[in-house]
């Protein structure tokens, strides 16, 4: 019986975007990294075309929103591959969780494009339909990176909006999908650069981080990144409730 509830722990899909070289592995790293999952063989679950890190996050239940079972598809890991992997951490979380306070238990998927890989359009296409979040990536020491996002926000964006919002609609509406902006290197940065009115998490309305990807503090528990990331991650299971994806 237990077994059939940790089958049945829903994800929730995060994409990372950023052109080549701003982080992002090491960020997904980062973002995974838990007192369940302490190592990246113990939240690597690996893709043909991605990489991927999967960790458990307590979504707070009084916001109303019951777990639902997960959808698989051919382009990325189930739920039940998940399970697998974390089980007996799953077991730990969901009992942990349910006596300190009403929480429950998600994965949550943190998918990397392999730069190197040239993935099918169709294959791409079919995880963008299901993404329940992004996380938009670039260098702090090169804000060309930061003016790219734009355009590699707008197909992925565009899917979701298609197939989640079962119209195409201005994707840029309040309800579109979770977005996070994250700022890297800042370890490197010798000058700190003022905000730009115009920049990206202005104009989606989006909170924005600033770290180092290489100091594991960057992500303190209570602090104010973390519960920015864990605000986010919140969104991301609303998000996945409210506009559930369809099967393909």
């Amino acid at each position: 019986m237990a077994q059939q509830t940790i089958k049945h722990v829903s994800t929730a899909r995060i994409l990372l975007l950023g052109q080549a070289g701003v982080g992002k592995s090491r960020l997904t790293d980062l973002l995974a990294r838990s007192v369940d999952t302490p190592t990246p063989s113990t939240r690597s679950v690996g893709d043909v075309w991605w990489n991927v890190q999967v960790r458990l996050h307590e979504y707070p239940c009084n916001k109303g929103m019951p777990p639902t079972p997960e959808w698989t598809s051919s382009s990325s890991p189930s739920s039940s591959h998940s399970s697998e992997r974390f089980g007996s951490s799953c077991k730990l979380f969901r009992r942990r969780a349910e006596a300190a306070c009403d929480m429950i238990p998600y994965f949550v998927e943190f998918y990397d494009l392999k730069s190197s890989m040239r993935m099918p359009r169709e294959h791409r296409n079919r995880l963008f339909r299901n993404i329940d979040g992004i996380i938009l990536v670039y260098d702090l020491l090169d804000m060309s990176s930061h003016d790219n996002l734009h355009d590699l926000l707008y197909h992925p964006l565009r899917q979701i909006c298609r197939h989640r919002h079962r119209r195409l609609r201005p994707i840029l509406k309040r309800r579109h999908v979770p977005i996070l902006v994250v700022g890297t290197k800042l370890d490197m940065l010798k000058t700190r650069r003022l905000r730009r009115s115009g920049g990206i998490a202005g104009q989606l309305g989006a909170d924005e981080i600033l770290l180092n990807c290489l100091d594991p503090d960057s992500l303190a528990e209570k602090s104010r990144n973390e519960g920015k990331l864990r605000k986010f991650l919140d969104n991301a299971v609303d998000f996945k409730q409210y506009f559930p994806s369809r099967r393909y």
